[in-house]
């Protein structure tokens, strides 16, 4: 569907000429030569942006806005001014008004401010979508590019299949957790709770108490029965974090639990059965764990039936402005700010940026800007340093400096790096050939019986 523009201006010439060049970039225009007439279109023409004079024959430009963004407060509005009074101009975008744009101007700008617009436009109905699914699922999660796409498709498929033990991978901050309770949320187990437990934060010798409960006298100290986390969840989902902590002789116990879905209280001598899902995850690297005897090798393979493997927030492309943008609006709500967006410079210097602490960082840094800049753009003054001045260039385009500055850490795997690697090659030449299978292997130099192999390899692990 084409984007629809009006125009509300009192010069003729004005109208026309914008009309003639937004048509000749693919907008469907319309026109107005007072408020009144514009207004009257805004509820016929439905337009996804206007451009409004802000001195207008008769009527003050202002006074047009507001009434605009009370019949659809969704409406991106681009002042006109031939005055370049900046005063009016910001009382203009605290009114609402998306940016502005002083006369005279050329198609190139008015090509450029309208795309802008558009973009806003887009990522705002993204993130209302997402609120709205936050409002019927306590766990949501954020991000278009293929790898999430994937990733949604596995939870889709394993909250239908609610007795699948599932295994996470991620660096730190990723979201594994927002993961384990999308699938909880979405599952048929969703009435009973979902049970975090984190391994590491549990000292050793109080993790089987902690799991399984304990009976009246078991040790010093213990005065009454007390019921474990995992009988608590009964009918639910425990989700398991930072699983490569559990001690080995745990290990075993929860290897025997996941067999029989049956444990024994610290001190007692009776089976207890429960019905709950294992959802567990990870920051380490398991396969290492096992070779170096920290990880019990059978307990891996119960665990790994279906793996997710979430990709650090440097991967992910636009989701890294998605993400930012979000949190924006969130925080702005929060502390009672108005921040529009970021400038250019910043959304390179996001999407370059490595993000060690991933999507927890990012939050946290917006966090920390809305709080101490009442400004409309964020640009790198407003940056902590780490971000401000690493070189922009380290993450742009090149594959060998990322995977040389990646490799050896906690979560490395080898096996999982080529085939993220395969994954973006794929949709990227996919992307750029509009879907052309045929473009795509020549793009890729490889046959497109080889492509289609991959692609249905990839879809077949996903479960679609």
């Amino acid at each position: 569907m084409n984007k629809r523009v009006l125009i509300i201006d009192d010069e003729k010439t004005i109208c026309l000429s914008l009309t003639e060049g937004l048509k000749d970039l693919g907008y469907e225009v319309d026109y107005a030569y007072d408020g009144t007439e514009g207004l009257r279109k805004v509820l016929i023409f439905k337009p996804h942006v206007v451009f409004l004079d802000m001195r207008l024959r008769n009527e003050n430009g202002l006074d047009i806005l507001r009434e605009i963004k009370k019949d659809d407060k969704d409406i991106e509005v681009i002042i006109m001014t031939a005055y370049g009074n900046i005063k009016t101009a910001v009382k203009a975008i605290k009114n609402g008004a998306f940016d502005y744009i002083k006369k005279p101007f050329d198609l190139e700008e008015i090509s450029i401010i309208t795309s802008k617009a558009l973009d806003n436009l887009n990522m705002k109905t993204k993130i209302y979508l997402l609120e709205k699914e936050k409002e019927h699922d306590s766990s949501f999660m954020i991000g278009k590019n293929f790898t999430m796409l994937e990733i949604y498709k596995k939870i889709d498929i394993l909250s239908q299949n609610d007795g699948v033990t599932v295994l996470i991978r991620g660096e730190t901050g990723t979201g594994k957790e927002l993961v384990a309770e999308a699938i909880h949320n979405k599952s048929h187990r969703n009435k009973a709770p979902i049970v975090k437990i984190n391994c590491g934060a549990i000292p050793k010798e109080l993790v089987e108490s902690e799991l399984f409960g304990y009976e009246k006298s078991a040790f010093t100290g213990a005065a009454s029965r007390k019921k474990g986390l995992f009988e608590m969840a009964d009918g639910g989902t425990v989700f398991l974090d930072e699983l490569g902590e559990i001690p080995m002789n745990m290990q075993t116990k929860l290897l025997r639990f996941l067999e029989e879905h049956k444990f024994k209280r610290v001190g007692g001598l009776q089976d207890i059965s429960v019905d709950i899902r294992i959802i567990a995850a990870t920051n380490k690297n398991l396969e290492k764990a096992i070779k170096e005897k920290k990880f019990r090798e059978d307990l891996y393979y119960r665990l790994n039936v279906v793996p997710v493997n979430l990709p650090p927030l440097r991967e992910r492309g636009d989701d890294i402005l998605l993400l930012g943008k979000y949190f924006l609006d969130e925080y702005n709500k929060k502390f009672n700010n108005n921040i529009i967006g970021f400038s250019g410079d910043v959304e390179k210097r996001l999407r370059s940026y490595r993000w060690p602490g991933n999507v927890r960082e990012l939050k946290n840094v917006i966090e920390r800007i809305v709080i101490l800049y009442n400004v409309y753009y964020i640009d790198s003054s407003h940056l902590p340093e780490e971000i401000r001045e690493h070189d922009i260039n380290d993450n742009i385009g090149n594959t060998t400096l990322n995977i040389l500055q990646e490799t050896f850490d906690e979560s490395f795997c080898l096996e999982d790096k080529i085939q993220d690697i395969e994954r973006k090659y794929i949709s990227k030449a996919l992307k750029e050939t509009k879907g052309n299978h045929s473009k795509a292997a020549e793009l890729l130099g490889i046959s497109r019986f080889a492509l289609r192999r991959r692609i249905e390899k990839y879809s077949q692990e996903n479960g679609s």
